[in-house]
């Protein structure tokens, strides 16, 4: 190396002793020295960290800069590891590609492993990976960078990455995992809105067909075809289309019904730790607001849009239902609607739903995610496979430590 360049790589690791970030960054200040690239951990009581330092303009030799450094590794017991570093590999630019992946559920061996395995496979560069819970459930945050793999001529360089998300899904359906994948810039900017699909994510699903049944078996002339509506969608529609069948029943005959309806666990802390972090809250629902009302009027939420039936003046359903009627097909303009009021981008919005028909808006936002979706292979930037909504914060890069906190709160 010529003794211009001056441009030497500092690595240190050991056990955590206190302020020897400090001496390290001083020693290199006094010396005239500029870090041009930094990266500190401290964790379980250990501590690391890597440096990139020009000494250009210091008027040391590199010996002696490398004796300075090398002499603290002496007085803290911290191993110290000094190379000459390549200029023009640390100044030439990068056209990095960055995907934030983030695992989550039930520890076992092998995640790690196996999910390194692949990224491997596909030539993909591990930039930085880190723990964010772990003990019997687990959850993993790995930033790739995709710029380094290696295409083929039989594929472009989208299918591929296309290709290698797809591959991530399905593995970690094999082992059991959740993931979710943001990519580019996307995952950087600010979140500012989250938006549920209530009847999707919020409501546990066995409760929502009991609520559905028990409505449907209450109306007056009910459809006789109603049991060859399998799906949750197709019911929901249902208890829309058969509104007028409700004529002359009373809003207490159907809200002592509401408490059929159960929510997924972690519902109402999910809601306040986001609320508490600064973000906006939203619930898009296709059922009638007399349930949304009584299960969420106390989540401090800031935008709740479902249905309304008519009432008159003896306080009975009138059989019509207020405009604007909300179906699977309206959500989309309702979040353009919140997206207007609250003058923000739709890549700073996070959707949760089960990607079904009925939250099919998910999928255009900053971070789509699909909680216990039908198809697996649904193209959302994440499935979660459980009804744990807390899970959703892991997404977010929030350690277990200061989700406990949040709780605890």
């Amino acid at each position: 190396m010529k003794e211009k360049q001056k441009l030497i790589s500092v690595s240190a690791f050991g056990p955590y002793t206190p302020g020897l970030f400090a001496r390290i960054t001083t020693t290199i200040f006094e010396m005239k020295g500029n870090i041009v690239d930094v990266e500190e951990n401290c964790r379980r009581g250990l501590f690391s960290i890597f440096l990139v330092v020009d000494f250009s303009a210091s008027k040391h030799t590199i010996t002696h800069i490398m004796a300075m450094l090398g002499a603290i590794q002496e007085e803290s017991g911290t191993k110290i590891i000094l190379d000459c570093y390549d200029e023009k590999v640390s100044f030439q630019p990068s056209q990095h590609e960055s995907h934030l992946v983030t695992i989550i559920g039930v520890d076992q061996p092998g995640i790690i492993a196996k999910v390194s395995s692949l990224f491997h496979s596909y030539r993909i560069t591990i930039e930085k990976c880190r723990m964010i819970a772990r003990g019997a459930f687990f959850s993993m945050e790995v930033i790739i960078d995709t710029s380094t793999m290696i295409d083929t001529p039989e594929m472009s360089h989208d299918a591929r990455i296309k290709k290698m998300k797809s591959d991530l899904r399905k593995l970690c359906t094999e082992i059991d995992q959740s993931v979710v994948i943001q990519s580019g810039n996307i995952y950087q900017r600010s979140k500012k809105l989250v938006v549920f699909d209530v009847e999707s994510s919020l409501v546990q699903q066995a409760s929502l067909k009991k609520f559905i049944k028990t409505i449907n078996g209450g109306m007056p002339q009910a459809n006789d075809n109603s049991g060859q509506k399998e799906t949750l969608d197709d019911q929901m529609e249902m208890l829309i289309d058969n509104a007028k069948r409700l004529k002359g029943l009373s809003a207490e005959d159907l809200e002592k019904h509401v408490d059929i309806l159960q929510l997924n666990p972690g519902t109402f802390e999910l809601i306040k730790i986001l609320k508490s972090m600064g973000f906006k809250i939203a619930l898009l629902s296709s059922g009638f607001n007399f349930f949304i009302k009584k299960l969420f009027e106390t989540a401090g939420v800031d935008y709740a849009f479902s249905n309304t039936l008519e009432i008159d003046e003896t306080g009975m359903f009138t059989g019509n239902l207020e405009q604007p009627i909300i179906t699977s097909d309206t959500k989309e303009e309702l979040l353009e609607f919140i997206m207007q009021n609250e003058n923000i981008l739709r890549e700073q919005v996070i959707a949760v739903g089960d990607g079904s028909k009925s939250s099919h808006f998910i999928k255009n936002v900053g971070l789509s995610i699909a909680l216990n979706p039908e198809n697996p292979s649904i193209l959302t930037d994440g499935v979660l496979s459980n009804d744990q909504l807390l899970n959703i914060l892991y997404c977010l890069g929030i350690p277990k430590e200061e989700l406990n906190n949040y709780i605890s709160e």
